[in-house]
């Protein structure tokens, strides 16, 4: 009885194996935005860095498919800022879409989040 078992299941998992689809699994592509959305970017950027939204100029991915933002400016006790003081490098992080959804993506940690409102195109 147990060999008639795991000879059956044996079986169900190759006629599983064969009956999956011969297309490959679309990958993400870069892409562009159709048309300015600055504010559903930030707020995709800020759940991808679990922070507050940044601010994001109206053409960001509007060119490329990438964008670089400044690192925050660090001040003194009393609020001035100290020049020369970077303590991070820029963010980068570049705009991806696959099935018609597009994506932001954490170019240093590869973190990747959907946007689903988002209206972008592949880079040609």
């Amino acid at each position: 009885m147990r060999v008639q078992l795991a000879s059956l299941l044996m079986l169900l998992t190759l006629l599983g194996c064969s009956a999956q689809s011969q297309e490959p699994t679309p990958k993400l592509q870069h892409a562009r935005l159709t048309e300015p959305q600055s504010e559903l970017i930030a707020q995709g950027i800020a759940r991808l860095m679990h922070s507050k939204p940044i601010a994001v100029a109206d053409d960001a991915f509007m060119n490329t498919s990438v964008l670089v933002t400044d690192s925050m400016n660090v001040m003194d006790g009393q609020g001035n800022l100290i020049m020369g003081k970077q303590l991070s490098m820029p963010e980068r992080f570049e705009l991806l879409i696959k099935n018609q959804i597009c994506f932001v993506r954490h170019l240093d940690s590869k973190a990747t989040e959907p946007l689903p409102l988002v209206k972008c195109k592949p880079v040609d």
